[in-house]
């Protein structure tokens, strides 16, 4: 999906409206038509070259809001698993609120502050999504916390960011790419969500969700306009899930000879 996205400038222009992409009846044409493998909308935009582009705005926003998300979860999960106590009790009952939050209102009302576009799916997909990961790392970082290497280096004087950046964060970068995997599936879908819903990036720019909704009216005459987008966000969640899976898996293992080596 990647090099799809990034190959979009190879199958043309998302904005040209042309009428040789459309029937004699002035309907767009569908699958397998000549010159437009993936048919043509209702105003007879190449169906292949939209559904390009619109990966690249797709994975464009899901890098940002990803690196955006987990890096302050990952900032609060530390901080209030390594240095405990008050800081500990703040953090935590903050991210506590942030979990509790409904995604899908709470989405809307922010994209409705914060403008739409990139920009403010990945201001939305930020403010909702860095709790999980603050959480799971708090988690991971108080186990870490009791580790022997960690008490030996704190009872030898070793700075606490400097334990932090050479004990603790190198310890969390399985369970870091793991989440960040899985994150990208539920940026795909939000982003998604937002712009069928009229919050995320508007047309005339291609984007998957926007193009499902431009497709669900169309579904009788032109169904390639629903099922290509949504064939594309189906791919995309399926390979972020498969890669958090492989990750999961592979992190356990290397878990296990470390512990078998110790």
């Amino acid at each position: 999906m990647a090099v799809f996205a990034l190959a979009a400038p190879l199958f043309g222009d998302p904005y040209a409206a042309s009428i040789d992409g459309l029937d004699i009846e002035g309907l767009p044409v569908g699958i397998g038509a000549s010159g437009h493998p993936l048919g043509t909308d209702e105003i007879g935009r190449d169906m292949l070259a939209r559904a390009a582009h619109g990966g690249r705005t797709t994975l464009q926003f899901t890098l940002l809001a990803n690196l955006t998300s987990m890096a302050l979860g990952a900032i609060v999960g530390v901080v209030a698993g390594f240095y405990r106590g008050l800081i500990e009790q703040v953090l935590m009952r903050l991210t506590d609120v942030f979990l509790s939050v409904p995604t899908a209102i709470t989405g809307l009302a922010l994209a409705s502050i914060f403008g739409t576009g990139v920009r403010g799916i990945v201001v939305v997909v930020t403010v909702l999504y860095w709790a999980w990961t603050a959480r799971l790392v708090f988690g991971e970082t108080l186990a870490l916390r009791r580790r022997v290497f960690v008490d030996a280096a704190v009872a030898a004087g070793v700075g606490g960011l400097t334990v932090v950046r050479r004990h603790i964060l190198p310890h969390l970068a399985p369970l870091l790419l793991t989440v960040g995997a899985l994150n990208g599936a539920s940026v795909v879908a939000i982003g998604a969500g937002l712009s069928y819903l009229g919050a995320g990036v508007p047309p005339p720019t291609p984007e998957w969700g926007s193009m499902l909704e431009e497709g669900q009216d169309a579904f009788q005459y032109a169904p390639q306009m629903l099922f290509v987008p949504l064939a594309c966000i189906v791919l995309t969640i399926l390979s972020f899930v498969l890669i958090a899976e492989a990750l999961a898996r592979r992190g356990a293992v290397s878990l296990r000879r470390s512990w078998l080596d110790t």
